[in-house]
């Protein structure tokens, strides 16, 4: 059984360590197990319920009625709101399907399918990250595994990953340089790939350095090479830091450079250092990365 300290809970729910606390004594939403140093500690379980709560407080519920739900009603909640939402459910339905079943040719098949009816960019925004987000909540009400899960974004993967390849090279030697990359201990990679699909696509000069980047491999790349901007993507964070320090540190760290931060977490920043810039939604995204690139600079 994996254990979860408060600041852990914190950094995959997106909410505060306080926050949690005061909707313990109120609600008693999760009572926290305590370690011998009377330090709080959650399991699996208790991860699960949190983040049910954390995504219907989100949407827009009030705590006082989501504290009031049974985990039935939790559930039901969920699944009401995610099938209200949802576009081109068939394709989506006929690829969670195959994840249930680990049907890799009915996967693949539905995804190809898909993508040459919309292209990948679409696919991509109104089928699979709706499927990611599905897949997600299934899990929180322990109706998918995690094998299921990996099974689903390993396939997705490597389709990105194949319609990458297909793009022509771009020239990135004697110029200044997009590095784009996933922080450290940040393993969600499909949300950096696609965005470095856009880039490449708009036929920017971006090298790709892939997720769970450390501090030091960035800082040793941008001595070597002419970078004109860092570009991370943070879905989790387990950086030691919150998301406006992890900003701040780049920031400062390369002055004369600009510093984009994109994901889930740029919510959290409300003080925006001068040479940086934030990505706080998909629209955001596909705005940024057809611009010129110049333009992305300003």
């Amino acid at each position: 059984m994996q254990l979860f300290s408060i600041k852990d809970v914190e950094r995959l729910s997106g909410i505060k360590a306080h926050t949690l606390r005061m909707w313990e004594a109120r609600y008693g939403l999760v009572l926290p197990h305590r370690k011998e140093s009377k330090h709080r500690y959650y399991t699996n379980e208790d991860l699960r319920r949190i983040l049910r709560v954390s995504w219907l407080y989100h949407q827009g519920y009030k705590i006082s009625h989501i504290a009031s739900l049974s985990e039935t009603d939790m559930a039901h909640l969920i699944d009401k709101e995610v099938r209200s939402g949802v576009f081109f459910v068939e394709q989506m339905n006929d690829m969670l399907l195959a994840s249930r079943d680990f049907n890799e040719a009915l996967f693949d098949a539905t995804i190809t399918a898909t993508i040459l009816q919309l292209g990948l960019e679409r696919a991509v925004v109104h089928v699979v990250y709706p499927l990611l987000e599905k897949i997600g909540l299934l899990w929180m009400n322990e109706e998918l595994q995690p094998a299921q899960e990996h099974f689903a974004s390993t396939l997705i993967r490597n389709v990105i990953i194949r319609h990458i390849n297909e793009l022509p090279l771009v020239r990135t030697e004697h110029q200044q340089l997009i590095l784009l990359f996933g922080p450290e201990e940040e393993y969600h990679e499909i949300p950096l790939l696609f965005t470095y699909y856009l880039l490449r696509k708009n036929e920017y000069p971006v090298i790709y350095l892939g997720s769970n980047v450390s501090d030091a491999t960035v800082e040793e790349y941008c001595k070597q090479k002419q970078v004109a901007q860092l570009h991370y993507h943070q879905l989790t964070n387990f950086t030691r830091m919150d998301a406006e320090e992890y900003l701040e540190m780049w920031s400062y760290r390369f002055p004369n450079r600009q510093v984009v931060a994109s994901g889930p977490l740029v919510q959290f920043i409300r003080h925006v250092p001068p040479n940086a810039r934030l990505i706080k939604s998909m629209q955001e995204l596909l705005h940024y990365c057809r611009q010129p690139f110049g333009g992305v600079l300003a």
